[in-house]
């Protein structure tokens, strides 16, 4: 016999009243502490690994970001040098283990890419031009252990003046070693991007040519 929503009247079949029980089909059955702690150890287990992938992938993302970035400072310095028809100087400057900044200025002397030297800014058309690693994210320039001048030259835009071979491998590497990239600037002046290394490849860039 059905008494209201969700609720039966079950009798024996004597039809003794003290044997009859309500069953209620709506019921809700909560979480039980034992089940909240197994949930919230999943979710930290997640967590955790997921962090440090996370982090990878923003070390590739600044790798990626630092080496175009010089790319196209360098294109930027050499095409002025053609433009004009003047000498543009590139220095290289370290200003930590980890970082490192570059500056291009008119004429074949270097220049202070740091700004601690108002004497010897690094002016292209009266303007400062300089690029600082530490504005992307920690990184190395794992092939120069010593500051660096090179100088573009006016007519054809490839490397003169330059006491480090006909050509320069300019490698940018992130903080925790896992992503680099090679900057390379060849004898005819042409500027490319590529993998040096095949266990630090980054997506998207050709091997570097041996």
């Amino acid at each position: 016999m059905r008494t209201q929503k969700g609720c039966y009247l079950i009798s024996d079949r004597r039809n003794n009243p003290t044997r009859t029980n309500f069953i209620n089909q709506g019921t809700n059955r909560g979480f039980t502490l034992l089940e909240l702690i197994i949930v919230m150890v999943i979710v930290a287990i997640g967590v955790a690994l997921a962090v440090p992938s996370y982090q990878d992938i923003l070390e590739r993302r600044h790798t990626t970001a630092q080496a175009e970035e010089l790319a196209a400072f360098l294109a930027y310095a050499q095409s002025e040098a053609v433009k004009t028809n003047k000498m543009v100087s590139v220095e290289l400057t370290h200003t930590s283990p980890n970082h490192w900044c570059i500056g291009a200025n008119e004429g074949d002397a270097g220049c202070n890419c740091t700004g601690d030297d108002s004497n010897n800014l690094c002016l292209l058309n009266g303007v400062t031009k300089t690029m600082d690693s530490s504005t992307q994210a920690k990184s190395s320039m794992s092939d120069y252990s010593a500051d660096t001048t090179f100088v573009f030259d006016p007519v054809r835009g490839t490397m003169i003046s330059d006491d480090l071979g006909p050509d320069h491998d300019f490698t940018v590497e992130s903080d925790n070693g896992n992503w680099a990239l090679e900057v390379n600037i060849g004898p005819t002046g042409r500027i490319r991007i590529c993998n040096p290394d095949s266990d630090k490849e980054v997506p998207g860039f050709k091997p570097c040519p041996s």
